[in-house]
């Protein structure tokens, strides 16, 4: 997937990489939670959190958004744990046309990664077609 970035995502990553010194793969706004994701590199993630999370809470107050940050992976399995926490396992269906990640959850957890209104899963489903051209997750 081909993914184009408008003037102020560029803004954005360029902000955050000054600020942070960690290379940003991927960056999206989502503007009904006023949330800013970023992807950053792999083993990188401890860089653009900053020490007690100093570097994210300063990118904050600059742009007067959330700021969620994902550490990425070439190994899918390994992204969706960084992605969704509370994957206990996960596994990889593709059949030629569609990849489809089956994720199992604790029961006491599955309402937290769907989210209200499957919110929280759409996001997913978007953070992991973005990176690794996913169409589905389904949620056990």
């Amino acid at each position: 997937m081909r993914i184009i970035f408008d003037t102020e995502t560029i803004r954005l990553i360029t902000l955050f990489e000054n600020v942070t010194k960690a290379t940003v793969t991927d960056c999206f706004i989502n503007d009904s939670n006023d949330t800013v994701y970023f992807i950053i590199d792999e083993g990188k993630i401890g860089l653009a959190i900053g020490k007690n999370g100093s570097n994210v809470r300063h990118v904050e107050k600059l742009i007067k958004k959330n700021v969620k940050v994902f550490e990425f992976s070439k190994d899918l399995v390994k992204f969706v744990k960084n992605v969704i926490p509370y994957v206990i396992n996960a596994d990889v269906r593709n059949n030629g046309k569609e990849i489809i990640v089956d994720i199992n959850v604790e029961k006491k957890n599955k309402a937290v990664v769907i989210g209200r209104d499957g919110k929280n899963l759409n996001l997913y489903r978007k953070l992991l077609n973005r990176t690794h051209s996913v169409s589905d997750i389904v949620v056990r």
